[in-house]
């Protein structure tokens, strides 16, 4: 699955990270291990994201959830990829 465009830049960015590599199953993408887009997260990690950049992960692998919330438009604003992409490294590094 190639990016899904947007029909009001304003609302949305094209979207989701990892497009053409993940799955999606029933009300969840599943991370592939291409690690380009599994940097930090398992092969096989749930996620899913809403509007706002809101952002859930479960890594069944490593037996973590995370949330994070955010109220940013659009959804997949640089700043809010970015800040998630951070916020995912900071926990992995500190994993025991």
């Amino acid at each position: 699955m190639d990016l899904q465009p947007s029909a009001d830049q304003s609302l949305a960015k094209p979207f989701p990270l990892g497009a053409g590599h993940d799955k999606f199953g029933l009300g969840f993408q599943i991370a592939s291990s291409d690690p380009q887009y599994a940097k930090f997260r398992s092969p096989g990690s749930l996620s899913w994201a809403g509007i706002h950049n809101t952002e859930f992960w479960i890594d069944p692998v490593q037996h973590i959830g995370v949330v994070m919330m955010m109220q940013v438009l659009p959804f997949y604003d640089d700043g809010a990829i970015r800040t998630l992409r951070d916020f995912e490294e900071l926990v992995y590094q500190n994993l025991r």
